[in-house]
């Protein structure tokens, strides 16, 4: 069947099951409080308001986490009482599941579990960082209408300085073009069936993969690179804690 707009049924999967070491600190980065609830609460708010205002169908709405942390993660969706009505509205408008999937090692199995603990029956997968909350709703909705036209999209920022590949030793080999590159941001939107049988295919490879775009271009094909956003950023570090602080 060709995607359209209007046919394309949408899982979303939000990622929450790492382990945040580079943070340090207590609280896992994705339950550190921000605007009225938590960073991953603000990255659901702002898919189902999406999807909700779009009338995109969702028929599955999964987030992973680390085993052992349901309530923590759990307690970091409800502290939205905004959220709370979103979940609602979702549920009573597409009958569609809300649910928690304990993660894995890796990010790979991680989303190969909530890949598999789909529920409906979507077209489309986007599979979203849970510790980047800036997502708008811009880049979701084009992210949905480039998957819809090419099969697969993600956004995407074109390094500001210069690019260079290096050897174990530290050594230059190869100048890279920067006009070329690109750091690919989430969320990374696929037709769904095909990227679960891309995973499906990748689990028995023996080669662990950084991200699903990876494996859909080694499995199915390219992946289409929309304009991503810069303030789409990735909490990683102590100082990103500052950019919560700002709204």
């Amino acid at each position: 069947m060709t995607l359209t707009k209007m046919n394309s049924n949408i899982a979303i999967i939000i990622t929450a099951a790492g382990s945040s070491t580079r943070m340090g600190g207590s609280i896992k980065k994705e339950y550190l409080p921000y605007n009225n609830g938590t960073v991953l609460s603000n990255c659901a708010k702002t898919f189902l308001k999406t999807c909700l205002n779009n009338n995109y169908e969702i028929t599955d709405f999964i987030i992973t986490y680390p085993k052992n942390h349901i309530q923590a993660c759990y307690d970091a969706i409800k502290a939205d009482k905004n959220l709370h009505e979103l979940i609602c509205e979702f549920k009573s408008k597409y009958k569609g599941e809300f649910h928690f999937v304990p993660g894995a090692e890796t990010r790979q199995m991680s989303v190969f579990n909530a890949l598999k603990a789909v529920k409906g029956n979507p077209h489309i997968v986007l599979i979203h960082d849970g510790a980047r909350p800036f997502i708008s709703e811009k880049i979701i909705t084009e992210t949905i209408e480039n998957v819809v036209k090419y099969g697969a999209a993600v956004p995407g920022i074109t390094p500001t300085d210069t690019q260079k590949e290096v050897d174990e030793k530290g050594f230059i080999v190869r100048h890279l073009q920067r006009s070329l590159l690109t750091a690919v941001q989430t969320p990374q939107g696929f037709d769904f069936k095909k990227l679960l049988q891309a995973h499906e295919r990748g689990r028995l490879d023996g080669k662990e993969y950084t991200d699903d775009t990876e494996i859909w271009g080694k499995y199915v094909g390219p992946v289409k690179v929309i304009e991503g956003d810069v303030k789409n950023i990735k909490i990683t570090y102590p100082g990103d804690l500052e950019k919560l602080q700002t709204k």
